[in-house]
């Protein structure tokens, strides 16, 4: 098994969207299975479920994956990150909290608006107010995935850049390191 933080990744996205589609399709399901049509409005509708659902996967996703990484890194089993790799995703953490709760909050935050703000507004925009239950769980399960997937490199990550920007931070663009 190599490793590299490019495998590491990979490995780690693929479980993720896999694990997240699957949980969130079974949640989906248990949920609505009784209910022939969802509504995008409303107190139970589609755009309720997208926001909620953004929240809460980005906030337990990455506190989650922060603490298995975190072991990970702390027992040597966590790759090298070459310098100068993911510098976007190291910028972001620079300005999380250290604590992995308070950094999967914000992230669950900024999860919801990149997320299901735009998602709701493609549903509205596309005239889809409604959807059959079969329609929204095939939907749901894939989003779930995708938003999982697009989720773990920064909590993946969050470990080996907050581990050194707290010490010293990464220079930002245009800055001249120490």
């Amino acid at each position: 098994m190599s490793n590299s933080i490019q495998a590491h990744l990979k490995t780690e996205v693929s479980a993720t969207f896999i694990i997240n589609a699957l949980l969130n399709g079974g949640i989906a399901w248990a949920l609505l299975h009784g209910k022939s049509m969802l509504t995008l409005r409303g107190e139970e509708g589609i755009a309720v479920d997208l926001v909620i659902t953004a929240f809460l996967l980005c906030l337990l996703l990455s506190w989650i994956t922060i603490a298995l990484q975190r072991r990970k890194l702390s027992s040597g089993q966590f790759p090298d990150v070459p310098a100068g790799r993911f510098n976007g995703l190291r910028q972001i953490i620079r300005y999380l909290p250290d604590r992995a709760f308070g950094a999967a909050l914000c992230i669950g935050l900024a999860g919801t608006l990149i997320y299901a703000a735009p998602t709701i507004a493609l549903l509205g925009l596309f005239g889809i107010e409604q959807l059959s239950v079969t329609h929204y769980l095939i939907f749901k399960t894939l989003w779930t995935g995708l938003i999982a997937a697009l989720t773990c490199p920064l909590a993946v990550l969050f470990p080996a850049f907050k581990s050194t920007a707290t010490a010293t931070p990464a220079p930002l663009a245009g800055e001249t390191g120490n």
